[in-house]
C-alpha cells in the first residue's frame, strides 16, 4: 500500500516535488494479481483519500460497444480527467482493451490499443491525471503498454498472507453478531490461498447459516 501512494498520491498532491526534483511523475501504475484480490478496491480507495476525481472504464464494456465507439468512449474519459483533474482513471481489466497487437486478429482491438497509446502520451501536465489499469494477466498485455512513460509501475497484488486475511476478516465482520467460540485468528490460519472476495464470501455465507 505504501508503494501504492508514493507512485499515485504524492505527485496527485504534491506536483511540485517532481518539478523540484526535475522528474516525470508516474502516468500509469498497473495492478496485477488474481481475481477478487482487491485491484479496484485500492484505487477507490487512493482515489477517496486523495479527494481525486475517480473515472472507471470496465474493459470488456467498452469493448462490446460498435465499431469506432470504443476509441471515443477512451477520449472521452480522458477528457473528462483532464477536465476535473487531479483525477485517476482506473481501467479495469486493461488485456480486454490492450491485448497484444501481434496476437488479435481484430482490427477493433488493434486501434483501441493505438488510441491507448496516444492518449497516454498526450496527458498533459505533470501528474494532475494518473491512469491505474487492473489486469489479471499482465503477459497478454501489449508491451508497448509496458514502456516507460505508460504502464512503468508494476504492482503484484498477490493472495493475502494470514495476517492480511485476519485484517480483511476483522472488516468484514466489524458489524457482524459472532458467536463465542468465533476466533477469527484461526479462521484467517485456515483460509489459506483465499483472497479478500472469497473471505466476504465466506463472512456472507457464514451470517445467512
Amino acid at each position: 500500500m505504501a508503494l501504492i501512494r508514493e507512485m499515485i498520491e504524492l505527485p496527485l498532491r504534491h506536483p511540485q516535488l517532481f518539478k523540484t526534483l526535475g522528474v516525470k511523475p508516474p502516468r500509469g501504475v498497473l495492478l496485477y494479481g488474481p481475481p477478487g484480490s482487491g485491484k479496484t478496491l485500492i484505487a477507490r480507495a487512493v482515489a477517496n483519500e486523495t479527494g481525486a476525481f475517480f473515472f472507471l472504464i470496465n474493459g470488456p464494456e467498452i469493448m462490446s460497444k460498435m465499431a469506432g465507439e470504443a476509441e471515443g468512449n477512451l477520449r472521452k474519459a480522458f477528457e473528462e480527467a483532464e477536465k476535473n483533474s487531479p483525477a485517476i482513471i482506473f481501467i479495469d481489466e486493461l488485456d480486454s482493451i490492450a491485448p497484444n497487437r501481434e496476437k488479435v486478429h481484430g482490427e477493433v482491438e488493434r486501434r483501441v490499443v493505438s488510441q491507448l497509446l496516444t492518449l497516454m502520451d498526450g496527458l498533459k501536465g505533470r501528474g494532475h491525471v494518473i491512469v491505474i489499469a487492473a489486469t489479471n494477466r499482465p503477459n497478454s498485455l501489449d508491451p508497448a503498454l509496458r514502456r516507460f512513460g505508460r504502464f512503468d509501475r508494476e504492482i503484484d497484488i498477490g493472495v493475502p498472507d494470514e495476517i492480511g486475511r485476519l485484517e480483511i476478516l476483522r472488516i468484514h465482520t466489524k458489524n457482524m453478531k459472532l458467536a463465542e467460540n468465533v476466533n477469527l485468528e484461526d479462521i484467517a490460519k485456515d483460509t489459506h490461498g483465499f483472497v479478500g472476495a472469497d473471505v466476504a464470501a465466506l463472512c456472507t455465507e457464514a451470517a445467512l447459516q
